[in-house]
């Protein structure tokens, strides 16, 4: 990519919106950062305490620092919805079609090879594949039945919840910022104190997601505050560094997203000045494949362990580089194949009715 696209997060203006440097490495560093945990909670091995920290693990510190991205790039993109309409075709567009696209090659690819329909189970689980959020819904029916499991996984239902909830969402905050902070809030401690999210892991919970998200989108909201102030870019180091080290009582139910959150904002200031070195390219190259590498990966990796799983660290290392260049060729085609659908003349017509 061109360096006069890349923009750092100084100069937003809203008339004039183009790719964020460092929002490119965070999003490459948190895609890889999760393929790795991925990968090694499947190998053979004692090797996730290599991944734990004192009050959290690698990959929920990633995922949290995904779900402020989010946050971040939508607020920067819309922080107003003017259209209802455009907004969700534009959704859809981006994130339900890849997602049809690679659920569709894999079940037809597992039907050849086993020459049958392959899947099994109730049709209502069916729907939930087709919206999206199957992958999210799955401690409420058994699992087992279903055959699309691994393709987006919980994280693809719950943005689609959040996305479906944005306009809502961003409206009450151009409103009053304390309003939607107080109710995210107060629903995130009945969550964390009672039992009445009990079937969904913690992680998983809306309202933990949602958090998350909303922390991305302060990020723009006082965007000055995030990114002119070297005492802030210290004070997330030392306190990243600090939660890696010493556990906090996990009475407070804030702690994964605070450290979560301390990592992005880590990231994001040190990725200012990593994308302008000659590593930029490789960064954009990632970025631009993250979904798809998101979609796959799971997938990819599961087939790979179980033809070889080796108990040494060598071995998996060796691996797992070979696991990301397949997850990475994977991610190429899906990302060509997507975007000859989208440029196809059918989205053509769908593009000037919704977005007219």
């Amino acid at each position: 990519m061109k360096q006069n696209k890349i923009k750092t997060i100084d100069n937003i203006t809203s008339n004039n919106k183009k790719n964020i440097a460092s929002l490119i490495f965070v999003r490459a560093c948190c895609c890889l950062g999760i393929v790795i945990y991925h990968y090694f909670e499947h190998a053979r091995g004692n090797y996730k305490s290599y991944f734990r920290t004192a009050n959290s693990n690698i990959g929920l510190l990633f995922v949290t620092s995904f779900f402020n991205i989010s946050g971040t790039v939508l607020y920067y993109n819309y922080p107003k919805v003017t259209s209802i309409k455009k907004f969700y075709y534009k959704r859809w567009k981006s994130i339900l079609i890849p997602y049809y696209i690679c659920n569709f090659l894999f079940y037809i690819s597992v039907s050849l090879i086993k020459h049958k329909l392959i899947y099994k189970g109730p049709w209502n689980i069916l729907l939930f594949n087709l919206i999206g959020l199957d992958g999210y819904l799955q401690y409420s029916y058994n699992y087992k039945a279903v055959n699309f499991g691994g393709i987006g996984e919980w994280f693809l239902g719950a943005i689609i919840i959040i996305y479906f909830l944005y306009p809502l969402i961003v409206l009450m905050m151009n409103i009053n910022i304390f309003i939607i902070n107080y109710i995210i809030l107060i629903n995130y401690y009945i969550m964390y104190k009672t039992n009445i999210y009990a079937n969904v892991l913690y992680e998983h919970n809306i309202f933990t997601c949602l958090k998350s998200f909303y922390f991305g989108m302060i990020v723009i909201k006082f965007k000055n505050f995030f990114f002119k102030k070297k005492l802030v870019l210290i004070l997330c180091f030392l306190l990243l560094l600090f939660l890696f080290l010493f556990e906090i009582s996990k009475t407070f139910f804030l702690i994964s997203q605070i450290h979560g959150f301390a990592l992005y904002i880590f990231l994001l200031r040190i990725g200012e000045y990593i994308m302008r070195t000659k590593f930029a390219t490789v960064y954009h190259e990632i970025n631009g494949l993250s979904y798809s590498i998101f979609l796959y990966h799971h997938y990819i990796i599961r087939n790979i362990l179980q033809i070889y799983n080796p108990i040494d660290l060598n071995s998996h290392l060796i691996l797992l580089f070979e696991t990301i260049f397949i997850i990475l060729i994977y991610s190429k085609i899906h990302s060509i194949i997507v975007g000859l659908v989208l440029k196809s003349k059918i989205f053509k017509i769908m593009d000037s009715f919704f977005l007219s």
